[in-house]
């Protein structure tokens, strides 16, 4: 989920607006940060609110930018913060540890049985985005992915269930 998008699984509010509503459950929002340096007041506000919401537990941040988590970590330290691939998809486990992530999202095809070995060792969960044939998603869970992001929920949680 992208902050700065609106979304109708929101009801038609923005991330920021209806963060409140959909905090009750066990649901996590990955709050994907694309931001450049003008945009930092809205990125503390984000941080605001979910301070406000007791949230922490049900969101984290993922960027592909090393200077932008290292600013995450320093502004949000105990709000989890998930790595993406930016400029460096095959570097993306040494950067997650460099940085103190605790997880990884990694972008098919660029990873493999040793990245996540490494991240697992380090603590750090994995995501893939994305499977949406459950032959795939059955072949990431055997490969110790702890997430899989997805386009067809439905289906993809029956393998994920067995």
């Amino acid at each position: 989920i992208a902050p700065s998008y609106w979304n109708e699984w929101y009801g038609g509010k923005g991330f920021v607006d209806s963060l409140g509503e959909y905090t009750e459950g066990n649901e996590i929002s990955a709050i994907d940060v694309k931001f450049v340096e003008e945009n930092m007041d809205y990125l503390q506000k984000i941080i605001d609110l979910i301070y406000k919401y007791d949230a922490q537990k049900h969101v984290y941040f993922m960027t592909g930018d090393d200077l932008m988590m290292a600013q995450l970590k320093r502004l949000a330290p105990d709000i989890c913060r998930c790595m993406g691939a930016g400029g460096g998809k095959w570097e993306i486990v040494d950067r997650a540890i460099r940085l103190d992530c605790q997880k990884v999202q990694l972008f098919k095809p660029c990873f493999n049985q040793e990245m996540i070995d490494k991240a697992h060792v380090h603590g750090i969960r994995c995501n893939v985005y994305f499977a949406d044939k459950p032959e795939e998603a059955q072949r990431y869970l055997d490969m110790g992915i702890d997430t899989i992001l997805t386009n067809d929920y439905n289906l993809i949680s029956q393998i994920v269930k067995k």
